[in-house]
């Protein structure tokens, strides 16, 4: 099952939605799951078929999740309901009570960073020869500690893009890079989270670009503290979540970055050296993890401009494409004509 939020353009301005994608082989529709509950609901003679599908299908992934967590339960039975009545009447002729309309094309609406609210996004890093690569060019090395226990950074989850999203250049970098990573959404909240159990918390897996300023981050990691403005500028997030039973291990994933239609690099991510389970129950040790966590798993291997010595630049158009998910694209604005902040004190 492919779950995604979209925004679609009403006369009272833009509005997002939780939707289904469907389509084989290419996702071509997407479905409105609320506003088919509410048909279904009609259908069976329920007098507020609206209301109660407020109350028991939300709009809002982040409240499904608050209801059902990672059941998807009721997801399917909005698709085994629609499907039929799409193949009869065509995807364009079905509406619910009031005239809502039920499905539309994916060129129609606009996609959004999956999860509506992101409590906490942290991003592991979990595969080593990405950081031998990277840090050996920062001139640094992993740290003993990697090996001995899952390591993170915590990022701006406010500042998540989505696919077809513009991402400004930051005016304080020269070189801006793309980062090519799987993510977890964390579906079903949870604390002291057995290994056995972790899966139970994931709703499913996204595509994470953990856009990067390197030459801002080299100064940041030197200091020991994780990166900060080297990282908090974009992430994009997306196009959908992918569910644990569609999308099987994804360590077989296979992967790869096109920038302008060109492939630049491809990889599956293998082994990790700590894998989702391990992070998700060593994460949620005396804390809790809430819906709507973002898990990144770190750049795969060959993942980012940084190791190939490859560059992205203003205009170019990065897409990230992972099979048994879909593709992330993003365009890369053109460079702020404002000069950066002056932050050094005279001497």
């Amino acid at each position: 099952m492919r779950i995604a939020t979209f925004r679609v353009q009403t006369a009272v301005g833009p509005f997002d939605r939780l939707g289904l994608v469907i389509g084989d082989p290419e996702p071509a529709w997407i479905v409105d799951a609320n506003f088919v509950s509410a048909a279904r609901l009609a259908g069976q003679g329920h007098h507020a078929p609206g209301l109660r599908a407020d109350h028991e299908l939300p709009a809002d992934l982040n409240g499904y999740c608050a209801i059902h967590g990672v059941d998807l339960a009721p997801l399917a039975e909005v698709l085994a309901w629609i499907r039929p009545r799409m193949e009869a009447h065509g995807p364009g002729s079905c509406f619910g009570p009031r005239g809502e309309r039920l499905v539309y094309a994916l060129a129609e609406v606009r996609l959004r960073p999956p999860m509506p609210v992101v409590p906490v996004l942290r991003d592991f890093a979990a595969f080593e020869d990405h950081l031998e690569n990277t840090f050996g060019k920062m001139g640094l090395k992993i740290p003993p500690v990697w090996y001995e226990q899952p390591t993170a950074f915590k990022a701006n989850s406010t500042s998540l893009v989505g696919h077809d999203d513009e991402v400004v250049w930051p005016r304080y970098t020269a070189k801006l890079d793309y980062e090519l990573e799987v993510a977890a959404v964390i579906g079903r909240p949870g604390r002291n989270i057995d290994l056995a159990d972790a899966n139970r918390h994931v709703l499913g897996y996204t595509l994470l670009n953990d856009f990067s300023a390197r030459d801002t981050q080299r100064g940041e990691m030197a200091i020991s503290t994780g990166p900060f403005k080297g990282k908090d500028f974009a992430w994009g997030l997306g196009p959908w979540i992918v569910t644990l039973d569609e999308l099987g291990d994804p360590a077989t994933l296979q992967m790869s970055v096109r920038v302008n239609g060109e492939t630049w690099a491809e990889s599956t991510p293998g082994e990790m050296q700590w894998s989702f389970p391990e992070v998700i129950a060593y994460t949620s040790q005396d804390e809790t993890l809430n819906i709507g966590d973002v898990i990144g798993s770190g750049t795969v291997n060959r993942g980012c401009g940084f190791e190939i010595d490859r560059w992205i630049r203003p205009g170019d158009t990065v897409e990230l494409v992972a099979d048994r998910i879909g593709v992330l694209r993003n365009r890369i604005a053109l460079k702020s004509d404002q000069p950066p902040v002056r932050w050094r004190r005279a001497r």
